[in-house]
C-alpha cells in the first residue's frame, strides 16, 4: 500500500473491560455483562444470551493505537455499542449507566496519547437528563453524542427528541445517529438480517422522519448531524422519496420542499463497503457531506479501515474530505488536509491541540473537546497550537479589501467596524438560538427550572453585546462626512447596514416579514436561511408557549378565534401575572427582563444609526436604494417583544 493517507474516524465503538452488575444493582433482569473467556477475547451477555463476541481492541487503548497506526488513522472519535443505551429502563437508571460509560470513554481517551477523543450517550426517554449529561459531557471533554434512531416508537421527529438536539446545537456537540433495536426482528431471527436488512431500513426511517416532518425546517441550521452505516437505504431510495413528494401530496408531510432540498442539513459515514456504492453515495450526497466511518473493530466493520476510500478511483480531492475535512466540519475542528501527507497530518494535529486547548480555558466561545493541555493533544502527529493559528489572525487580517483607489484611508475603518458588527450579529444568533432552546425545553417541563436559569443568563450576555454595537456607532462617527462621501459611491449597490444577518436576528426574535426575502433572492443561500427562521417558532412564540405551559396564558377555546388585539391583550395580561407573583416567578420574571432591557437596546440601535446616518450623509437617499434616514425612522417604534412593554400598563402603584 502507498504511504497511508492520514484520516479521522468518526464512527468506531468502545466496551470497558468490566462495569458493575447492573442487574444486582438495579435489581432487574437482562442487562448487559460482559464474559471473559480468554486472554483478549470476551463475550457481551444480555441476561443469559449472548450478544457479540469481542477483542481487546474494544477496551485496549493500546490494542486500537497499534491498529490506527497499521490503517493510518490520526484520530479516533469512539461511541459506546447501542446495546448500552438503556432506552427502556427506568430514566434515572439509565442516566446512571450513561454516566458511568461516559466516564470510561473519557479514561479510554486520556490514555490515547491526543488520538482518542469521544462521543457521551444519554437517557434519551428523558429529555431533561439527556439535556444536562450532554452539557456535564461536553464540559468534561466529549466532542458530542451518540444517539439511538428511535426511542421506543418515537421517531427523531418526536418533540422532546427536537428539544434535545436544539440543545445539541446550542451546546456545540456533534451527533452520531446510530440504528438500533431493529425492527422486524420476529421476521429476522437468523442470518445477522437485523444488521443486513433491518439497519439500513431503521436509519432510512429516521432521515425520512426528520425530512417529511418538517424537522429540519425548524431545527437550527447549526446542527451537525451524522447518520451512520452510510445513513443506510437513504441514498438508494432518495428518488422514490422524491417522486412520491412531487406527486402524492400526502407523501409531503409538514417539509416545505422535497427531499433533496435537505441533503446539506446532515451527513452519512462512508460504511458501505464496496466501491461503486461509495460512488454512489458521494454522487448523490455531494463530496463534502461523505465522512470516513469504520465501525471498528467489530467483524462487521471495515478491516483495514480507511482501505475503501483510498484505494477508490475518486479524486484525491475528494479522498481528502472523506478522510479528514468532512470530519473536521462535523467536530468543528478547523484543520485542512492537504495532498502532503505531513501537511495532512500537522492539520489533525492542530485540531487535536485546538480541541485541548478549548477544554483548558482558551477564551474562544468554542466547545470544549478534551482535559488536558495542548501540549499532550499535539502527540507526534502536528504542531503545537498559537493564539494566532487558534484565531486564523493571518486569515483574518486579510479580509480587509477596500474598493477605492488610491485607498482612502478611512475605508479601513469603515470595513473593520462592520465586519466587527457581523461577528457580534453571528454570537448573538448563537446564544438567542440557545435561548430559544431552553425556553422550549422550559414549555417542555414547567417544573424544571434550569432552561429558565439559563435562558436569562445567555440573554444578559445578548444585551451586553447590544450594548457594546450601540458604542461602535461613536467610532464611525470619527470619521469626516467629507471623508465618507469620498469612498461612499464605491459601495453601491450595497448598503452600509444592509445586513443579512441582522435581518435573521430580527426573524428569530418574532419580528417577521415575508415580503423582506425578495431582497435577499439573489442570495439563495440567506434566502433558505431566512425562510426557514420566517417558519420555525420564534423566541417570542417559545416565550409564549412556556407561559402557556406554566398555566398563566389560557389557550383559546376549541371554537374561540381571538382577534390580533385579543391575542396581544391576553399575552400581556399573563406578563403582568407574573409580576404580580414576584415569590413565585422571580426567575421568569428575571427573562423578562433581560428581554425588555434586549428589545431596548434593540431600539437603541436603531436610533444611533439613523443619528450616525444624518451625521454623515444628512438626508440623501441610501446606497442600497432606499431613502436613506427617512426610511430607518420607519424602523423605531418596531419592538421584539411588545407584550413585555405593554405589561407595565396593567402594574398598579
Amino acid at each position: 500500500m502507498p504511504e497511508a493517507m492520514r484520516a479521522i474516524d468518526i464512527h468506531n465503538h468502545f466496551f470497558p473491560k468490566s462495569w458493575p452488575d447492573l442487574a444486582a444493582k438495579f435489581g432487574t433482569p437482562d442487562w448487559p455483562w460482559i464474559k471473559h473467556t480468554e486472554p483478549g477475547k470476551a463475550i457481551v451477555m444480555i441476561g443469559d444470551r449472548e450478544f457479540r463476541h469481542i477483542t481487546s481492541a474494544c477496551w485496549d487503548v493500546n490494542v486500537r493505537l497499534e491498529d490506527m497506526e497499521r490503517d493510518g488513522i490520526d484520530l479516533q472519535i469512539i461511541s459506546a455499542t447501542p446495546v448500552l443505551f438503556a432506552y427502556g429502563r427506568d430514566p434515572k437508571q439509565a442516566l446512571d449507566c450513561a454516566r458511568m460509560f461516559n466516564d470510561v470513554a473519557l479514561e479510554l481517551c486520556g490514555q490515547g496519547k491526543g488520538k482518542l477523543k469521544a462521543l457521551c450517550q444519554v437517557p434519551l426517554q428523558d429529555i431533561d437528563a439527556s439535556c444536562a449529561e450532554l452539557s456535564r459531557c461536553m464540559r468534561a471533554g466529549h466532542v458530542g453524542v451518540q444517539i439511538g434512531n428511535h426511542v421506543g416508537d418515537k421517531n427523531l421527529d418526536d418533540p422532546g427528541i427536537l428539544n434535545f438536539l436544539r440543545h445539541c446545537a446550542a451546546e456545540g456537540a456533534a451527533v452520531l445517529v446510530h440504528p438500533w433495536d431493529m425492527l422486524g426482528a420476529p421476521r429476522m431471527p437468523k442470518y445477522m438480517m437485523p444488521w443486513t436488512v433491518a439497519m439500513p431500513a431503521e436509519t432510512q426511517l429516521a432521515l425520512v422522519a426528520l425530512i417529511v416532518s418538517g424537522a429540519f425546517d425548524r431545527l437550527p441550521a447549526g446542527l451537525r448531524i451524522c447518520f451512520a452505516h452510510g445513513g443506510g437505504s437513504f441514498a438508494f431510495l432518495l428518488g422514490r422519496m422524491e417522486n412520491a413528494w412531487h406527486h402524492h401530496p400526502v407523501a409531503r408531510g409538514a417539509s416545505e420542499f422535497p427531499p433533496s432540498h435537505y441533503l446539506d442539513r446532515f451527513f452519512v459515514d462512508s460504511a458501505v463497503f464496496d466501491e461503486s456504492t461509495l460512488k454512489f453515495l458521494v454522487e448523490k450526497m455531494g463530496a463534502g457531506r461523505v465522512m470516513l466511518g469504520s465501525d471498528y473493530p467489530f467483524p462487521l466493520g471495515e478491516q483495514h479501515v480507511g482501505s475503501l476510500i483510498r484505494e477508490s478511483s475518486l479524486p484525491s480531492a475528494v479522498k481528502m474530505d472523506l478522510l479528514v475535512n468532512n470530519a473536521s466540519k462535523w467536530l468543528a475542528m478547523d484543520t485542512r488536509a492537504t495532498s502532503d501527507t505531513k501537511a495532512s497530518s500537522d492539520s489533525v494535529g492542530l485540531a487535536a491541540a485546538a480541541a485541548e486547548a478549548a477544554a483548558s480555558g482558551c477564551p474562544v466561545g468554542r466547545p470544549p473537546f478534551s482535559s488536558g493541555n495542548a501540549s499532550s493533544a499535539t502527540g507526534n502527529i502536528g504542531k503545537k497550537l498559537t493564539y494566532s493559528s487558534y484565531l486564523k489572525v493571518p486569515e483574518l487580517l486579510k479580509l480587509q479589501v477596500p474598493e477605492s483607489s488610491p485607498e482612502h484611508h478611512d475605508e479601513l475603518l469603515f470595513i473593520v467596524v462592520h465586519q466587527t458588527y457581523e461577528l457580534w450579529f453571528k454570537e448573538l444568533l448563537h446564544d438567542l438560538d440557545a435561548v430559544v432552546a431552553n425556553l422550549s425545553a422550559a414549555a417542555a417541563n414547567p417544573v424544571s427550572r434550569d432552561g429558565v436559569y439559563e435562558a436569562a443568563r445567555l440573554l444578559r450576555r445578548c444585551t451586553e453585546i447590544m450594548r457594546v454595537l450601540v458604542e461602535q456607532f461613536t467610532i464611525l462617527e470619527t470619521m469626516l462626512p467629507t471623508h465618507f462621501l469620498a469612498f461612499r459611491q464605491k459601495l453601491a449597490p450595497a448598503s452600509g447596514f444592509q445586513s443579512e444577518q441582522f435581518r435573521e436576528i430580527e426573524f428569530l426574535c418574532g419580528l417577521k416579514d415575508e415580503k423582506m426575502l425578495r431582497y435577499h433572492e439573489l442570495t439563495p443561500e440567506t434566502h433558505k436561511i431566512l425562510n426557514r427562521r420566517l417558519h420555525e417558532p420564534s423566541l417570542r412564540d417559545v416565550f409564549f408557549a412556556a407561559l402557556q405551559a406554566l398555566k398563566l396564558l389560557p389557550p383559546p377555546g376549541p371554537n374561540q378565534i381571538q382577534t390580533e388585539r385579543e391575542v396581544f391583550e391576553t399575552r400581556a395580561k399573563a406578563i403582568h401575572a407574573l409580576y404580580n407573583d414576584e415569590k413565585h416567578y422571580r426567575d421568569w420574571i428575571d427573562v423578562c427582563e433581560r428581554l425588555t432591557e434586549f428589545d431596548e437596546l434593540v431600539v437603541s440601535w436603531r436610533l444611533r444609526h439613523i443619528q450616525m446616518v444624518e451625521r454623515t450623509i444628512g438626508f440623501k437617499s441610501g446606497t442600497g436604494g432606499s431613502a436613506g434616514s427617512s426610511y430607518l425612522k420607519l424602523t423605531l417604534e418596531k419592538k421584539f417583544f411588545p407584550e413585555l412593554w405593554e405589561a407595565r400598563t396593567y402594574l398598579q402603584e
